[in-house]
């Protein structure tokens, strides 16, 4: 997995850096009603993109909550159905071997042979 991350991580850092040294001209980005902001290329176009990043994984995040609740709901439910599984499986060892006990005690006791 390490040696995934690195082949996918390199590659794109190596092509971000060669955009940035490529595109280092200044641009003014006009807010029209509140400013205007005088930056380089590569700054607004990987700000863009970053935002992109964000807005798309926001976009994806906020429709599988719901099924993140349930799983959690799933999991303390789980949690629960466990417990009382182990507290009845001890409750039948414990009856087992209450019932083994007295029909050790209720068996006749038989003379050993001479």
């Amino acid at each position: 997995m390490k040696r995934l991350s690195l082949v996918i991580t390199v590659p794109l850092l190596v092509v971000l850096v060669v955009f940035a040294v490529d595109n280092r001209q200044k641009v003014e980005l006009n807010l029209w009603p509140f400013a205007t902001v005088t930056t380089w290329l590569f700054l607004l176009a990987l700000g863009m993109l970053g935002i992109g990043v964000l807005a798309g994984a926001l976009w994806m995040w906020l429709p599988l909550t719901r099924w993140r609740l349930r799983a959690r709901s799933h999991e303390r439910r789980v949690v629960e159905l466990e417990a009382a599984l182990a507290e009845n499986r001890a409750m039948v060892t414990e009856l087992r071997g209450g019932a083994r006990a007295e029909a050790t005690l209720a068996a006749p006791v038989t003379p050993p042979p001479h």
